[in-house]
């Protein structure tokens, strides 16, 4: 009983890990939605994206401050790698999936609602949803930057921690090592990505903007799945 006890609540920690991982990619993709919303007040749709890619950002850190207690108590009995592993995997579908329903897309904006609608009443109810149709070349800069940059981001959450399981003398190193990778994709995103995107949407292109964004964001996990699954084999 004690062991099944141990079991299951493994099995609800990695639970909870990987749906708050999952929220945050959902959360990121729909800041994406926004950005190249294409709607009346369109200034104001921008502040709101960022809104919601800090509410994605938070969601990371709440995962890292779960991971690094369980870490450094011995509750966790999980290959970290697993846990994101499993994460990107299902990050692929989920992000897909609103990439292509309209359905799933305002759920996303419903359960936003009570966080978004106090400072912005007026956009926060608009349907950002938009048909981004099929992935064109012409896009692949922009998508290989989204790639790049997302897939970063994600592996830098998991850094300290696979560095910890091997050096354990270098804990806080691995802290910093894994900031300086999320600062690193931060630079790229404001300094290559952005510019691209945000010319992309002057021009009129909201449609290849958004597709190149999205669809670089499935690509992002795809890759990062296949990183955690080599470190698996490996490991």
């Amino acid at each position: 009983m004690h062991k099944f006890g141990i079991e299951f609540s493994a099995v609800i920690l990695v639970a909870i890990l990987v749906s708050v991982l999952i929220f945050g990619f959902v959360m990121d993709a729909y800041a994406v939605f926004l950005r190249v919303a294409g709607v009346e007040g369109l200034g104001e749709v921008l502040a709101m994206s960022n809104l919601v890619q800090y509410i994605a950002r938070i969601s990371n850190v709440l995962v890292i401050f779960i991971l690094s207690f369980a870490f450094e108590t011995g509750r966790l009995s999980t290959p970290v790698s697993l846990i994101f592993l499993l994460a990107s995997f299902i990050g692929i579908a989920t992000v897909y999936s609103l990439i292509k329903s309209k359905k799933f897309c305002n759920a996303v904006r419903l359960v936003l609602m009570p966080i978004l609608y106090p400072s912005f009443r007026h956009v926060s109810k608009v349907d950002v949803w938009r048909d981004t149709g099929h992935f064109k070349v012409t896009s692949l800069k922009l998508a290989t930057y989204s790639a790049i940059t997302n897939m970063l981001i994600v592996i830098a959450m998991f850094i300290p921690f696979g560095i910890a399981s091997l050096y354990p003398e270098m804990r806080m190193t691995s802290v910093y090592v894994g900031q300086l990778m999320n600062f690193f994709a931060t630079l790229l995103v404001f300094a290559i990505q952005d510019p691209i995107s945000m010319r992309m949407v002057d021009a009129g292109s909201l449609k290849e903007a958004g597709t190149a964004l999205l669809y670089g964001r499935v690509l992002s996990y795809a890759l990062s799945a296949i990183f955690f699954g080599s470190l698996l084999i490996i490991f």
